[in-house]
């Protein structure tokens, strides 16, 4: 019985099995191209799965390592060789997708095989591949900028969604299950849905709503890149909501009363200090810090 044919796992699980053949040399190349080209989710998890070989590898030769440990190699399932060898973020050197991402607080921007350049905000990854008949880009997690070159179909895709992008400029964002899309300048497509400039899509299993987004909203979605935060009639809970994307000590409102209160104003993304002291100076807020949070209070 051949992988895909067995009962379904995690494309995890599945990686690193396949990752395991390709180490053992019994790797069927059109078996593994039927399974990877079904799902980006698949091609997406070999890649890492073969970063961490990669990566293991290196520490020596393969025909070195003891046969109880080409045994376990065998038996990785449930994504326990992809983690006992750590996650990668390279391209494969048999299968050209390539990832990079952001910590918590970061931003990235690079520049893509095309010429095209994508900037990765706080906590994201972006994943690509490219080909001279299609660009796949696919946002794994967080948010991203694309500014997108002439070239082959561009496709982007979310968790279970996907639109195909016209030259242009982009900012895509995966809320939950859910694929943000507002375009700057140029035009997306949605299945027969066009989406042009300062049009915003949220790509969802419903249909799919369309917004028109004013001046003032465009700027706070993109606010980010420039390492800022932007509120604009927004209450306290989204604020901090926000807020907390950029932040390893998280903030925190203790009365859950405090959340409806609105606010507004420009911050660095980065640093709170100045949001904290307009909250509580501006709207009588106690705010202390513990080890690990800041706490809001009345």
């Amino acid at each position: 019985m051949s992988l895909t044919e067995r009962t379904p796992m995690t494309p995890e699980a599945a990686a690193a099995q396949w990752v395991a053949r390709f180490a053992l040399d019994t790797m069927d190349d059109a078996e593994f191209e039927v399974w990877r080209s079904a799902d980006p989710a698949h091609a997406i998890a070999f890649n890492r799965a073969m970063a961490a070989y990669e990566a293991f590898e290196g520490q020596g030769n393969l025909a070195s390592v003891p046969s109880s440990r080409r045994g376990f190699m065998r038996a990785a399932g449930g994504g326990a060789f992809v983690m006992a060898l750590g996650a990668g973020g390279l391209a494969t050197r048999a299968y050209a997708w390539s990832s990079a991402s952001a910590p918590i607080g970061g931003h990235r921007k690079l520049g893509l095989p095309d010429g095209s350049i994508a900037a990765i905000n706080t906590d994201s990854c972006l994943a690509w591949r490219f080909s001279e008949n299609e660009r796949t880009l696919w946002v794994e997690r967080g948010e991203v900028a694309i500014d997108l070159c002439p070239g082959a179909r561009a496709i982007l895709h979310g968790r279970d969604q996907q639109v195909a992008l016209l030259p242009g400029r982009f900012n895509a964002r995966l809320r939950g299950d859910t694929l943000d899309l507002l375009v700057l300048r140029g035009q997306a497509r949605a299945g027969r849905q066009p989406v042009k400039a300062f049009q915003s899509l949220l790509l969802s299993p419903d249909r799919p709503p369309l917004r028109r987004l004013s001046a003032a909203q465009v700027e706070a979605v993109i606010a980010w890149q420039q390492g800022e935060i932007l509120f604009d009639e927004a209450t306290l809970g989204l604020a901090v909501e926000e807020y907390n994307r950029f932040l390893t000590r998280k903030i925190i409102i203790v009365d859950p009363e405090l959340a409806t209160i609105p606010v507004g104003g420009r911050f660095t993304s980065n640093d709170p200090a100045a949001f904290l002291d307009a909250v509580s100076m501006g709207l009588g807020i106690h705010v202390s810090v513990s080890e690990k949070a800041y706490l809001l209070t009345r």
